[in-house]
């Protein structure tokens, strides 16, 4: 088996999607914590835009965490991280694609530009943010995982910015509540082994 070759950094939601996968399908896995004010040349030559996650599997340099992360799901299929069905593979990436237009954006908003915000755009972000949680609310009800009771890339993709935005203490006179099933989502998750290793300090 060729060797698999991890640029990462620690903190990075996308890399942290990477290496839950890694941990969860049990794969060996060399890391390096890139710099991101100063990347490597490997880096800059394996993905000029010297962002990171970037898997190296026999010789080929592939970025982009859920291009990666299905790469592994096709190359090491078990466990599986993606249902075995036309539309459960269609959920994970509906959910993969809106945490990528819809929470990611206001995510960062929240987290960088809150202070700069009028109360008004304030108020909608905020309510934008809780619809986010609400959605998420739903789709847990009755549930472990995002796909029933399947630990799939759907809640690999979400959980990082989930996590984030759990995290986030912008300036302003409201936090957000996380509803039940989320906050016991994430309990999950944080517990489960994929995370806690993915999340080890080398």
């Amino acid at each position: 088996m060729s060797e698999l070759i991890l640029h990462s950094f620690r903190r990075c939601p996308f890399a942290i999607r990477v290496r839950m996968a890694l941990e969860e399908k049990g794969l060996k896995f060399r890391v390096i914590e890139e710099d991101l004010g100063n990347p490597s040349r490997e880096l800059l030559r394996l993905n000029p835009s010297g962002q990171v996650p970037v898997l190296v599997h026999e010789g080929r340099g592939i970025p982009e965490s859920s291009v990666i992360t299905e790469y592994l799901e096709k190359t090491y299929p078990t466990p599986a991280l993606m249902p075995a069905t036309p539309e459960g593979q269609a959920r994970v990436r509906d959910w993969t694609d809106w945490c990528a237009r819809t929470l990611k954006p206001d995510l960062d908003a929240f987290k960088y530009d809150w202070k700069g915000l009028l109360p008004e755009a304030q108020s909608h972000l905020r309510e934008r943010l809780i619809g986010c949680l609400i959605q998420l609310e739903n789709e847990l009800a009755g549930h472990s995982f995002v796909l029933d009771e399947m630990f799939s890339l759907a809640d690999i993709h979400l959980f990082p910015f989930f996590r984030q935005l759990s995290k986030a203490r912008p300036e302003g006179p409201e936090y957000l509540i996380f509803p039940p099933g989320v906050r016991a989502w994430m309990e999950r998750i944080n517990s489960r082994p994929c995370f806690v290793r993915a999340m080890a300090k080398g």
